[in-house]
């Protein structure tokens, strides 16, 4: 869970009662949510509970006047008690404005629950919350609960596997800096602030616990840019708190997977992903209006990107980045220097995927600017020093032949007068013939280098370079 409370509110008392409320808890280090729990009519309450206990530790209900003229059905309200029973004590009400009388008059089941009320005034309501949000305990345990109530079944806190996750609990080495993206790693989410606090440090363990388990399955499937957008949300959905950790974090989500940016592709996240793309709009159109500089070097046509990078994909222009651009942002991230890990294959596995059949579920569009871009990107071409990190993680098997089509475009100075040898050729082969087998496309090495050695692949990567030597 990603809070320790949210607080489910008729939207009518957001400024009179809960804003300051939220305010006040998150000076006592309490996260709370509640922008997305303002209730209004229509709405259904026992799912909005549902989705809160799924993402919080806590579920805070403001009882008010308000909350009790959107007529809520019987079994809704009767609903409340029930999830509290359900989740042990989790749901706390207040009172604001009414009384004992007001609650037993709408509903029985909630008067006879112990609240706290806004009468007593807002120091008395967050002393209240605070005693059964924060009670004191063992950080382990505290973890262990957070983990079980994820959908985790942790091993007792006596287990070694506790040391691996008091490890990846610890801070890394670029957390509270410009760089912290950078430091949790492929599939890696910011986790909560590190504290002295029982109660606090178990929450960041347990979080810590939950990615550890994650980032393993996404680096064993692999989950990665080429993973089809479906298999992508199964994994997901299918992973307990993942799902809660993308919604607060959906910048480092498309960063991870950058095929969800694509229109459609988006699944249940297409809506903070198109308002997050829309906001970005806005900052580059109102930018190239000014004809501002920033940026201006990326793109084709002298002005500032029309959004950001990671939302290349939803604009109908590619936010005019040049083709090499957008292909370099796929593979290694749009923030090199800042931001999140996302490398997982070499250069030549995406452009071998990018060339066969299996990438065809990307929009035409998507596919044809990634591969006129990785083209033109230019630092594809292998050679034999460069095979390490392939041979070590993946088993890659040298050849002789190894960096001799390298070799040979080094020494072309155009598509149309490149020919390859036979041994350049063989190279191809070799090296798309194994990325055909690691990622278990349906082509084989000899068509994959047919298609690498053609003049509409080799046509960009000879234009680009010829452009950068002027």
């Amino acid at each position: 869970m990603l809070f320790d409370a949210f607080i489910s509110h008729a939207s009518e008392d957001k400024n009179d009662f809960v804003r300051a409320l939220a305010e006040r808890l998150r000076k006592e280090h309490i996260e709370v949510w509640y922008d997305e729990f303002s209730l209004r009519l229509g709405d259904s309450l026992r799912r909005s509970i549902d989705r809160g206990l799924a993402q919080s530790r806590f579920g805070i209900v403001v009882l008010s006047k308000n909350f009790f003229d959107k007529a809520w059905p019987q079994w809704e309200l009767d609903g409340l008690v029930a999830r509290d029973i359900e989740h042990r004590g989790t749901i706390l009400p207040i009172w604001h404005g009414v009384d004992r009388r007001d609650v037993l008059a709408f509903s029985p089941s909630l008067a006879d629950k112990l609240a706290a009320s806004s009468a007593e005034g807002l120091e008395e309501v967050v002393r209240k919350l605070c005693e059964a949000i924060r009670p004191q305990g063992s950080t382990l345990v505290v973890a262990r609960d957070h983990l079980i109530e994820m959908g985790y079944r942790p091993p007792v806190v006596t287990d070694d596997w506790w040391l691996d996750v008091a490890a990846a609990a610890e801070s890394n080495a670029m957390e509270g800096n410009w760089q912290e993206p950078m430091g949790w790693g492929r599939w890696g989410f910011p986790l909560p602030e590190s504290s002295s606090e029982p109660a606090e440090r178990g929450f960041r363990l347990a979080w810590a616990a939950a990615q550890m388990g994650w980032q393993r399955v996404a680096n064993l499937t692999p989950i990665t840019q080429i993973t089809p957008p479906e298999d992508v949300h199964r994994f997901i959905e299918e992973t307990p708190g993942l799902e809660a950790m993308c919604h607060v974090h959906p910048r480092y989500l498309i960063a991870y997977a950058p095929q969800l940016a694509i229109p459609s592709f988006g699944g249940q996240f297409e809506p903070e992903i198109q308002r997050l793309y829309e906001d970005s709009l806005a900052r580059g159109l109102e930018s190239r209006r000014r004809k501002d500089r920033y940026g201006s070097a990326l793109t084709d046509d002298g002005l500032p990107p029309r959004c950001d990078d990671e939302y290349v994909f939803r604009d109908q222009e590619f936010g005019r980045y040049s083709p090499s651009h957008i292909a370099c942002g796929f593979v290694q991230g749009n923030y090199v220097s800042n931001g999140p890990p996302v490398r997982f294959y070499e250069d030549p596995e995406y452009i071998a995927w990018l060339l066969s059949s299996r990438s065809e579920f990307l929009p035409q569009p998507v596919r044809m600017v990634l591969t006129a871009g990785m083209a033109a990107w230019g630092v594809w071409p292998w050679n034999e020093w460069e095979l390490n990190r392939l041979e070590e993680d993946f088993g890659y098997v040298r050849s002789e032949f190894d960096g001799q089509l390298e070799r040979e475009l080094g020494d072309t100075e155009s598509a149309d007068a490149f020919c390859a040898s036979a041994d350049a050729r063989a190279d191809a082969v070799h090296r798309m013939g194994f990325s055909a087998e690691l990622l278990g496309l349906p082509e084989s090495g000899e068509a994959l280098a047919e298609r690498l050695l053609s003049p509409e692949f080799l046509g960009p990567f000879f234009a680009d370079r010829a452009r950068k030597r002027r």
